[in-house]
């Protein structure tokens, strides 16, 4: 009956770990609890109701529980003497808490081969339910990104590029669940096709086609990171089996799968946004324009004038007036001096035909003057609708013209004048992985914080305004900057020990089982992706890491069998 208890609180967080309200189910003084939070705290009481029932104390020494003990221990450290947010650094300290707890639920669940695959089902199974969630998000299917609104703000966009993300907070977090996913996916193919009988093929085809709904999904995300290891889980997988067993037809079987989802990728967004996006940190160089107009010139009150500019297209992206959604020249009228503007919002213009990276339109723009006479100025802007004015853009130049507004009358009582609006601040990850290295050397010992590099890497990147949202991009420098050399240490020391258990699934008798390629595949993934995001703060993203761990000690200790 314990064992029921166990597993259930592993198969809810498996179902609850993508789907995270965005709004919290209880408001705290300083603390909220999240859906996912409380399906944790459920999870945890079954297991406390298991422990009682069989008056039997949980296993607890395992490969990784010492490491994570002093992990948590230097982060507890590391927090009390956070010089940005005491608070927010307990936080976090938490979250990984939950995680061991999490990761000792999983060891403690998974004593059979049969609750180890079914645990791997079970997540590969809500994993399909989530990548087809991105797939209709991506589609616009109206309804679906109504309900998805419940557990992100809405849709994610790389320029006029919709990034899905199903029901994860961000495309790049959606990434990383279903990234790992895939590589579970890929495991229990392969088991599936080794335990091929008469009926069993379609059960075969049934993986296979859940496996392309996922790795479409990750295409979909339009998350670099996931292309690169969803490509490395199949080689992985591909080639161990084809050193263990040579080449046969489940190894034939992964290369299917991976010209199917190669095709789809092809097919997935245009060659001119796919070369874009991989050549290109950011959109930052996309919305360049070089603009010539007229340095002065005089309208009639209230009057419509068209002004002929010369627009030259500096960035990346094509100027297409008929794309969804377009691209068209407006403009902004602000007083003779100051930041303010009297009207922001002009009168859009439409190219006459696409202009390409490096060419120049002459364009008659429609510009409509103020109705109180005097001097102005004349800030020329192009905006793509809907999505950024380019003139908010990291790096953009300015071009005004001087204009005189003339009528009947001087002017009158000055018009009321609205605040300019924030630049757009996207510091790609050189400037953070350096703000990061620059924390450390700062705070070398106990860093800022742990959780605490978003709150504090403005001032380090040489920013005036940053996003506290944005993290280091690099789960490695994260944990340095935020807990100095102590955290990084124990960090470091818990990955090796996890690194060994990953290894004697992939070198050992374990890696016979199909299911145990598909759990190294995961550990790979978590590891690669980590270089270039940073996402354990991330509730679903820290319970699926912790999940994962367990099935790789408790596949890697030789479960029994069922």
């Amino acid at each position: 009956m314990g064992g029921i208890f166990l597993f259930g609180g592993v198969a809810l967080l498996t179902f609850a770990a993508p789907f995270e309200l965005t709004e919290p189910l209880v408001r705290l003084p300083r603390q909220s609890i999240t859906s996912l939070e409380a399906a944790i705290m459920v999870a945890f009481a079954a297991w406390g109701i298991a422990i009682a029932a069989s008056r039997r104390l949980p296993q607890w020494r395992t490969p990784l529980t010492l490491p994570w003990v002093a992990l948590l221990a230097a982060m507890l450290l590391a927090s009390v003497a956070s010089p940005v947010s005491r608070v927010n650094a307990l936080h976090m300290t938490g979250r990984l808490t939950a995680a061991l707890g999490i990761y000792l639920l999983a060891v403690n669940s998974l004593t059979t081969q049969a609750r180890l695959a079914a645990a791997l089902r079970l997540a590969v199974g809500v994993g399909v339910v989530v990548g087809a969630l991105a797939i209709l998000e991506y589609l616009g299917l109206q309804p679906v990104v109504g309900a998805l609104r419940a557990f992100r703000p809405g849709v994610a966009t790389v320029g006029a590029q919709v990034r899905a993300g199903g029901p994860l907070q961000y495309p790049t977090i959606a990434s990383m669940y279903l990234e790992i996913m895939f590589a579970f996916g890929l495991g229990l193919l392969l088991a599936e096709y080794d335990e091929a009988r008469r009926g069993r093929a379609v059960k075969v085809a049934a993986w296979f086609a859940a496996l392309v709904v996922i790795g479409e999904a990750i295409t979909l995300t339009f998350t670099r990171a996931g292309l690169l290891t969803m490509a490395t889980s199949l080689v992985l997988v591909s080639g161990i089996r084809i050193s263990r067993r040579g080449v046969e037809r489940g190894s034939m079987l992964i290369g299917a799968l991976t010209v199917v989802i190669a095709a789809l990728f092809a097919s997935s967004r245009s060659a001119e946004s796919m070369w874009l996006r991989f050549t290109t940190e950011g959109q930052e160089s996309w919305y360049r324009a070089g603009i010539d107009a007229p340095p002065q010139f005089e309208m009639a009150s209230g009057r419509v004038q068209r002004i002929a500019l010369a627009l030259t297209n500096a960035g990346r992206l094509p100027w297409d007036s008929t794309a969804e959604p377009p691209i068209v020249v407006s403009y902004h009228w602000l007083p003779r001096e100051g930041d303010g503007f009297v009207a922001f919002e002009g009168e859009r213009t439409r190219f006459p035909s696409r202009v390409e990276p490096g060419d120049t339109a002459t364009v008659e723009v429609t510009v409509r003057a103020p109705e109180s006479p005097g001097e102005y100025r004349l800030e020329w802007d192009l905006v793509q609708e809907g999505r950024l004015w380019f003139s908010t853009e990291p790096g953009a130049e300015r071009t005004t013209s001087r204009v005189t507004i003339v009528g009947d009358g001087e002017g009158g009582e000055a018009p009321a004048l609205t605040p300019p609006p924030r630049p757009t601040v996207r510091p790609g990850r050189f400037t953070l992985w350096r703000a990061a290295l620059r924390m450390l050397a700062a705070h070398p010992l106990l860093g800022v914080g742990p959780d605490n590099f978003r709150l504090a890497y403005g001032g380090y990147a040489g920013l005036r305004s940053f996003d506290t949202r944005t993290h280091s991009n690099n789960m490695y420098l994260e944990m340095f900057a935020g807990g100095g050399i102590v955290v990084g240490a124990a960090f470091l020391w818990l990955l090796w020990r996890a690194a060994r258990s990953f290894a004697r699934l992939a070198g050992g008798a374990a890696a016979d089982r199909a299911a145990a390629l598909g759990i190294v595949a995961a550990g790979l993934a978590i590891a690669l992706h980590a270089a270039v995001d940073s996402f354990l703060s991330f509730a679903p993203i820290y319970v699926l890491f912790s999940l994962t761990l367990g099935y790789a000690v408790a596949s890697a200790r030789g479960v029994e069998a069922p």
